[in-house]
């Protein structure tokens, strides 16, 4: 090998830092010191008075700050013949000052000491960044907050917030849990808050979805009562409308029988009045009689009037009981169809109290016997309710079309709750993916296991490539290196064992994870889907509610005008 051996550095930046300087060289002895001491440093003995430091505590030191930057790696440096490697170390990690091996063989010396020193505050700073910027914030920087078009936000990424779940999950799985609940519902949580989601307005929308289930159950049991109400109500819109037709009649037939009865009251009075002025004359024609004054043609003609007069009166007397038992007739038909109409208001009072049917001002309908019974405020009373009916019948309708307007609103929920169905599949597609992410992620770190794998193997025959020139150099030490030979093997296969268990914990942990996953998602697709089915049901049941309503209401209808017809047919 060549005395001055291979250099590094000539090519890069130029070293600026006063090497040579004694007070520089102190200051970085106490910044080692420094460090060493709070990183907890098995050799806490080290003091400045050990530097310039001895080749085996100079690999001790360096490896020790090295496993910062690269924590598999437990000595990046052998304990002898390591002034190659530490110079193919350096230039890996871009080192700006010159070093040559001549320089760590002869590390105590004045001359190669402020070089050494310089590589190892190096390592020293190196060493700071990795444990107090990377470590500490390095999901913060493996998971920028970033949005889908690159620009910063001040919410933290899915990502990370997953990567924190699955963190936490293998902690409790190392602690023998096979479940994991909390974590479960502090992920939730995050990703919520994370999201912008209004809790409250969630549980608000659960209780509300919790209090119409139990009055759609409550609904449910005690069956619906609307056809039979809207059978009903076309029933009393029928009847109304018959009644309302009957009644004009009854009116008009009655002021008929008002003009007749005036005509006759005028007739009668005229008769009466010529019956006096007969009377008269008849008491005057005696008194004539009686005193002689009349000849006796005009007594024959008198007896002759007189005769026909007493004829004319009989006539009209005949005429009277005629119109006496008309009249009387007229009265029993009256009678008659006043019980007929009597009792059809029984039953539209009996009808109205059971349904409940009330006016404008609050009170039950009620149509009034005294109604039927004839007077000056029939008209009136009929007018009035004939309005009152006539306004019950278009709240009707409007309470119809309110209804619709309802069923309406129902089958517009019912979509929203499709469209958040299909929501929820998108994002089943979507853990899917995540779940093929971390079956890669897997793979690859089981690539990373083969490689480690190769690495030992490798160094394993390195090993024995230096036992076999140690041999060859000094048999004195022979047991010796077979001893660290056989400790060197056990301890590779206490970590190719502990490789394994680990990933196998690791690959059962994730199974589980996307297990997990699959049935959570899956559990809220079915609970979607049932949520649509049942308001969808609900809506196809009022739906058919309020067409058999129709039918029934259209159904009593005509059967109330029937039995109408039949009783004005019977009277």
């Amino acid at each position: 090998l060549s005395g001055r051996g291979s250099q590094i550095g000539t090519k890069g930046g130029k070293d600026t830092r006063p090497l040579g300087d004694k007070v520089f060289q102190q200051s970085q002895v106490r910044k080692i010191l420094d460090f060493l001491r709070m990183a907890k440093y098995p050799n806490d003995s080290l003091t400045s008075k050990h530097f310039p430091l001895s080749s085996k505590e100079f690999v001790c030191i360096f490896n020790f700050l090295y496993s910062f930057m690269d924590p598999r790696t437990d000595s990046a440096l052998p304990l002898t013949r390591f002034d190659e490697e530490v110079l193919k170390m350096l230039k890996t990690l871009h080192y700006p000052g010159n070093l040559s091996r001549s320089h760590f063989v002869t590390m105590g010396s004045l001359h190669s000491w402020p070089t050494v020193l310089g590589s190892l505050s190096f390592m020293c700073d190196l060493a700071s960044i990795y444990s107090q910027k990377l470590f500490p914030n390095i999901i913060a920087l493996g998971f920028p907050n970033r949005d889908e078009s690159g620009f910063t936000t001040d919410r933290e990424s899915k990502e990370k917030i997953q990567y924190e779940h699955h963190l936490d999950c293998w902690h409790e799985f190392n602690n023998g849990a096979d479940e994991f609940p909390e974590q479960l519902r502090a992920l939730n949580e995050n990703l919520m808050e994370n999201n912008g989601v209004d809790v409250e307005r969630l549980e608000f929308l659960g209780q509300q979805k919790t209090t119409l289930e139990q009055e759609l159950g409550r609904l449910e049991e005690r069956g619906s009562r609307k056809v039979e109400l809207l059978e009903q109500k076309q029933v009393l819109q029928s009847d109304l409308a018959k009644m309302t037709d009957y009644l004009l009649k009854i009116e008009s037939h009655i002021n008929e029988k008002q003009e007749e009865g005036d005509s006759k009251t005028m007739e009668l009075e005229e008769l009466c009045g010529r019956l006096e002025g007969t009377r008269a004359e008849v008491v005057d024609l005696r008194s004539n009689c009686e005193q002689g004054k009349v000849s006796h043609l005009e007594v024959e003609r008198n007896g002759v009037l007189i005769g026909e007069r007493r004829r004319q009166g009989e006539t009209a007397r005949l005429e009277v009981e005629e119109m006496e038992k008309e009249v009387w007739q007229k009265e029993i038909k009256v009678s008659r169809g006043k019980e007929v109409m009597d009792s059809l208001a029984k039953q539209i009072n009996s009808l109205a109290m059971q349904e409940g049917l009330k006016t404008q001002s609050g009170e039950t309908i009620c149509l009034h016997l005294e109604t039927f019974q004839g007077g000056r405020g029939e008209g009136t009373l009929a007018n009035s309710m004939r309005t009152e009916l006539s306004e019950m019948a278009r709240s009707s309708r409007t309470l119809t079309r309110n209804t619709e307007r309802e069923l309406q609103g129902v089958v517009t929920t019912s979509e929203k709750f499709q469209e958040e169905v299909a929501m929820m599949k998108k994002e089943l597609v979507s853990k899917k993916g995540e779940v093929a992410r971390i079956v890669e992620e897997t793979t690859k770190q089981k690539e990373q296991v083969d490689r480690d794998e190769l690495l030992y193997d490798k160094q394993l025959a390195d090993i024995m490539d230096q036992l076999h020139h140690l041999k060859s150099q000094d048999r004195d030490n022979t047991e010796l290196k077979q001893r660290e030979l056989v400790t060197a093997k056990d301890r590779l296969e206490k970590l190719q064992q502990k490789r394994k268990e680990e990933e196998a914990a690791g690959r059962e942990f994730l199974r589980k994870v996307a297990d997990k996953t699959v049935s959570y998602m899956e559990e809220c697709t079915g609970y979607r889907d049932q949520a649509a089915m049942a308001v969808l049901e609900t809506a196809r049941a009022r739906v058919e509610m309020v067409r058999r309503a129709g039918t029934e209401i259209q159904e009593k209808v005509d059967k109330a005008l029937k039995d109408t017809e039949r009783h004005l047919e019977g009277h």
